[in-house]
């Protein structure tokens, strides 16, 4: 019961700190014109839009703000090298179109404000979906009536790459945006630019390991306790992209150095490996059955894979599952 426990004094703490990690990971297709715009639904919301200029481009992304909230908008790159993000706002409570470039539209009736962006000498470091990234323009400014902006990103001599906006200042998910968060870090690790085996071969290698250890142990007669084979599996799972996400911390400290938000990605990288590592262990109990401590201590660990974004939902609910099903079925 300990561990329970402390379990949930984890579960707690991870609860209170991921909604100040992370904005909610976006991909955006075709905005090429002020009339293909991103819609942004709620611009006070915080926002990651991966997307990407080819050479020549102009993206770009319409919202509204209210009187007293807050315009924040700025750019970033993972690429090495001289391309550059930049940001045209416009807005018809802006006046003139002074320095806009000739590839960025500014429709009727909008004014613009330009932020040439400068690449800083190391990139940062990003803990919630571990990366370095070149913050490469920003705006901030008080909104005193509301009114409609029209953001364009654009390259100032016109290189190609993938340019990423952030957007917004309220850290915030819906449930959907929360469940999916760890299929969308696997699109955001493409973004960057990663061979499709860099950003998901650490994971698989570890399912298949592990598979085979579990087999070597238990053989083929283990086969027969259906429900624990899948609580086995599941833990593989929540191993796997633990150990992925350390990989990918990895990579992207050797490019920032060691950083203080290193420590809020290691939160998702231990818990998914603990839980994961105890599900496994129980699942290779001879004895099929689970008794009340360990069904909420099954319960707990799903739940806190899931806080963590491990195990890509399938492997917290195996978990959960199985704290919630009927002793027969275990037992099977």
């Amino acid at each position: 019961m300990k561990i329970v426990r402390a379990g949930v004094v984890l579960l707690v703490l991870c609860l209170l700190a991921v909604p100040v990690l992370a904005h909610v990971p976006s991909f955006p297709v075709d905005n090429t014109s002020p009339e293909r715009a991103v819609e942004v639904p709620d611009a006070v919301k915080s926002w990651s839009f991966y997307d990407r200029l080819d050479t020549g481009d102009a993206k770009y992304y319409r919202f509204s703000l209210d009187a007293g909230e807050r315009l924040q908008v700025s750019t970033f790159t993972p690429r090495d090298g001289e391309f550059t993000p930049s940001i045209v706002v416009m807005s018809p409570s802006l006046d003139g179109t002074e320095g806009v470039p000739a590839g960025v539209t500014v429709p009727d009736g909008m004014g613009a404000v330009v932020v040439e962006g400068e690449r800083p000498a190391q990139p940062g470091y990003e803990p919630f979906a571990p990366s370095a990234n070149y913050q490469t323009a920003e705006l901030s400014r008080s909104v005193e009536s509301q009114t409609t902006y029209l953001v364009a990103i654009y390259e100032p001599e016109n290189r190609s790459g993938p340019a990423g906006v952030a957007l917004g200042y309220s850290e915030e998910f819906s449930p959907v945006e929360y469940l999916t968060v760890p299929f969308d870090l696997v699109q955001t690790h493409l973004w960057e630019g990663k061979h499709p085996l860099v950003v998901l071969g650490p994971f698989m290698l570890t399912v298949l390991v592990g598979l085979n250890l579990v087999w070597e142990r238990r053989g083929r007669d283990w086969l027969q306790t259906p429900a624990l084979v899948l609580l086995a599996a599941a833990g593989l799972v929540l191993v796997g992209t633990g150990v992925n996400t350390l990989v990918q911390m990895g990579l992207a400290l050797w490019h920032t150095g060691p950083t203080a938000g290193a420590v809020v990605t290691a939160i998702f990288v231990v818990v998914p490996v603990v839980c994961g590592l105890w599900a496994v262990r129980l699942a290779l109990r001879t004895d099929g059955t689970v008794a009340v401590g360990t069904r909420l201590g099954l319960a707990v660990a799903g739940v806190l894979s899931l806080v963590t974004w491990g195990g890509f939902i399938v492997g917290p609910v195996v978990l959960l599952g199985m704290a919630l099903a009927p002793a027969r079925l275990v037992e099977a």
